[in-house]
């Protein structure tokens, strides 16, 4: 094509002179850089990008040239995505004024590209607080996803997020004195609001939530949080994570006793049942419990401020549906001593998600507890997880303590209802092999296996583990094995 609408070379330019509606579809094809170059083709195309209702800004040159390029845009915009690495809280603000007249769909922007590995050590560091930017009103966009690289920033104190349906908030810094974050969100400025999630994030002492539309709230790593207030009558998912932990002098105060329609529950968190409100749950499905320390040191506060919450939230449920647990072992056990005795009460379950950090060690004596008090269950979840830093595992040297209790090995446990059990990231351990050997003689009625190996395991160990668990088992039980190829979970067939 030639500039101008010519014929370039003796061509005739016939793409130019399709409608708008089918340049735009094109046009949607391209990344908006790609579809902005078009407009050097003809005079026809210069402003066809400008229709496009979907738009991904990518690692904009010059930020403060958004502003201009979302007022020149001629449509409202379903989709927004922009990246804007290491920006500073004075260039957010023009431009997320010009995203809240524009945007009727989505916004997201991804300030904080580095997070991952940076994360930590910002945590540990303390910096010097940047001034915070007013987020505008959103008054027409649906889904609200900021990751801020722990830039400021601040509600306007009037005015309505009318039409947001999720608001996703992570590595946030909330300005003091500003409108509370509670009050943004709740009913009155945010009445079509479903989720919320608050990821990373300071600046947030006292949070009170009034909602009559919020399904699922999810709030991790909100340090600081002392006082949690939810009132949510339509909230079926609740998930808190490490906004308490830890505290030292006062214990946290929540209330969230007016969510009478809650069905699941995850709680990684601290609980004191003195001063947390959790009502009578009449509806709750799914438990997810604090992690519990397999071993612990003595007069270690934070071991025991961990697993007592894990005791707390077992003891105070009779009955629910599923049971998320996790069990801790660390890696240097030497002088520790084994806790499992401690925890004697459960609810009555159906089905059990255990999730083994066992960091080499035997985690036989500790599932075999949990499931002696859990003999009514129907479906077991099993996931090893492997220590962060290593793919490769090594277990623990010979009279190592994890084995003890070692009854395990030999007692009697009868699991008369178990019909599923699945495994995941098996790795091929000996301690692994042990405790699968073990159940597969449990569960006397285990009608389904689904092993799905770790990523790390080659196909002559997985083939050799699938031989031995099956000449192991009864000949009723149903085997399926899973294993990675690139990075892919596939099913996997052992050739005989």
């Amino acid at each position: 094509m030639a500039e101008h609408g010519g014929a370039g070379a003796g061509g005739e330019d016939r793409l130019s002179a399709l409608p708008d509606e089918l340049l735009v579809l094109i046009l949607l094809n391209l990344r908006t850089a790609e579809a902005a170059q078009t407009s050097v083709l003809s005079r026809r195309w210069r402003h066809v990008w400008a229709f496009l209702p979907e738009l991904q800004l990518t690692f904009p040159s010059a930020p403060d040239g958004i502003a201009a390029a979302l007022d020149a845009h001629k449509v409202d915009l379903q989709s927004l995505f922009v990246v804007t690495p290491d920006a500073a809280a004075g260039s957010m603000a023009p431009w997320l004024s010009a995203a809240a007249r524009r945007v009727s769909g989505s916004l997201a922007d991804d300030t904080n590209v580095a997070a991952a590995e940076e994360e930590e050590e910002e945590e540990e560091e303390e910096e010097e607080e940047e001034a915070a930017f007013e987020l505008p009103c959103f008054d027409r966009a649906t889904l609200l996803y900021l990751d801020l690289g722990h830039l400021g920033i601040s509600f306007p104190p009037a005015g309505k997020f009318a039409r947001l349906t999720h608001i996703f908030l992570d590595h946030v810094q909330f300005a003091a004195g500003a409108c509370s974050l509670g009050a943004a969100v709740s009913s009155p400025r945010c009445p079509c609001l479903e989720k919320l999630t608050v990821h990373n994030a300071d600046g947030v002492v006292d949070l009170a939530i009034d909602s009559g539309s919020l399904k699922e709230l999810q709030l991790t790593k909100v340090r600081g949080l002392r006082r949690l207030a939810v009132a949510a009558p339509a909230l079926r998912d609740l998930t808190l994570a490490y906004i308490f932990f830890p505290h030292h002098q006062n214990p946290p105060v929540a209330d969230i006793s007016a969510c009478h329609q809650l069905q699941s529950l995850e709680w990684n968190d601290s609980y004191d049942p003195s001063t947390i409100q959790l009502g009578a749950m009449e509806h709750l499905q799914r438990l997810g419990a604090s992690m519990y320390n397999v071993f612990g040191e003595e007069g270690a506060v934070a071991q025991h401020i961990i697993n007592r919450s894990c005791l707390g939230l077992l003891r105070r449920f009779r009955a629910v549906q599923s049971l998320c647990l996790t069990l801790l072992s660390p890696r240097d056990i030497v002088g520790y001593q084994y806790l499992m005795e401690q925890m004697t009460v459960f609810p009555v379950i159906k089905n059990l998600y255990l999730i083994v950090f066992a960091n080499g060690h035997g985690f036989g004596p500790s599932s075999f507890h949990v499931l002696r008090k859990c003999t009514g269950i129907r479906k077991l979840l099993l996931q090893l997880l492997a220590p962060v830093e290593s793919e490769a595992e090594t277990e623990c040297t010979s009279g190592c303590i994890c084995d003890q209790p070692s009854n395990w090995r030999s007692e009697e446990l009868l699991l008369n209802n178990l019909e599923e059990v699945r495994v995941r990231e098996l790795r091929g351990s000996e301690h692994e092999i042990s405790f699968v050997k073990r159940l597969l003689n449990w569960a006397k009625v285990l009608k389904r296996m689904i092993i799905t190996f770790d990523k790390c395991v080659p196909e002559s160990m997985a083939k050799e583990c699938c031989e031995l668990f099956r000449s192991y088992s009864q000949s009723e039980i149903c085997f399926t094995f899973y294993m990675y190829r690139d990075s892919k979970e596939v099913l996997y067939a052992p050739e005989d």
